[in-house]
């Protein structure tokens, strides 16, 4: 839908012009509401479509948390489950370097029938882990026979299983971060439009910017005392045609929703669906920078 026909269109529907709080120094005068008194936040659809990244968001961290569950729960499986235990001998240590000091304890294993010789390597010096012909208590993973925990020796195995804790905990915290921003995007969607009608606006195109992926557009239109007032606003292009491709000079007319803080609802009709932007109006320094 073009320019000419969206304008027509918003001045067959408009009614009475009505105030439009943008910010707080500034108040448009819009050219009435043109779609009824419904809210803007239930009629765009934003509501539906935040709502469903809200609960996607929330299943994400829950997943995140359930992996990291099940990952440290295997980790310390030697110290929750009940290993067979035997007794071994210290047959040989070897200490390496690798971020800081390894011991690798060589432990033969007194198990019958099968005596075997297994290889520790623990998260520590030699020194903190048991000196060569020294006699331990052992305990088996019925899962990996090569697996053993030497007992009262968990700090080394604690050692080990702090950075994959760690690593695993990257995705709690990514969830979290994708959690937050979109629970911050419903609360400023509804703030918009949640107790506001669409309001018809019709506005002078002067230019705009676009960077990664964002549109910010500078606007004049008539405040509620007749004044022509130059304002901003900014929103993804994608879905803001009109303001990615305006030309200087022309004029569109578009739906708006404000809280008045400057959170908007911004609607191209037939250009895009509704989308969450940010307005706010520029001072006299900002101004000349912009001239």
């Amino acid at each position: 839908m073009g320019t000419e026909t969206m304008g027509s269109m918003g001045a067959g529907m408009a009614g009475e012009p009505e105030s439009l709080p943008l910010t707080k120094d500034l108040c448009l005068l819009s050219d009435g509401r043109p779609s009824g008194n419904g809210t803007a936040w239930v009629e765009s659809g934003l509501r539906r479509r935040l709502l469903r990244r809200f609960w996607v968001a929330c299943a994400l961290v829950a997943a995140a948390v359930l992996l990291w569950g099940a990952g440290f729960w295997v980790m310390t499986r030697p110290f929750h489950e009940d290993w067979p235990r035997t007794g071994a001998t210290v047959v040989r240590t070897h200490e390496f370097n690798a971020k800081g000091k390894h011991c690798e304890v060589y432990l033969s294993l007194a198990q019958v029938p099968e005596p075997r010789t297994v290889m520790f390597s623990g998260d520590a010096p030699c020194s903190q882990l048991p000196s060569l012909g020294a006699t331990v208590t052992v305990s088996t993973d019925p899962w990996d026979p090569s697996a053993v925990r030497i007992i009262g020796y968990d700090d080394p195995l604690w050692g080990d299983i702090g950075m994959p804790a760690t690593l695993l905990a990257t995705p709690i915290l990514c969830a979290c971060v994708y959690f937050l921003v979109t629970a911050a995007r419903f609360r400023r969607a509804r703030k918009a439009g949640g107790s506001q009608p669409w309001r018809a606006v019709t506005a002078r195109f002067i230019s705009r910017t676009v960077y990664r992926g964002w549109v910010s557009a500078r606007l004049w239109a008539l405040d509620t005392d007749g004044k022509e007032r130059t304002f901003v606003l900014s929103g993804p292009a994608n879905t803001l045609p009109e303001f990615t491709n305006g030309q200087t000079g022309t004029t569109i007319t578009f739906w708006l929703a404000s809280d008045g803080y400057g959170n908007v609802l911004i609607n191209q009709p037939g250009a895009g669906r509704a989308t969450l932007g940010r307005a706010y109006a520029p001072n006299e320094f900002e101004l000349h920078a912009m001239a």
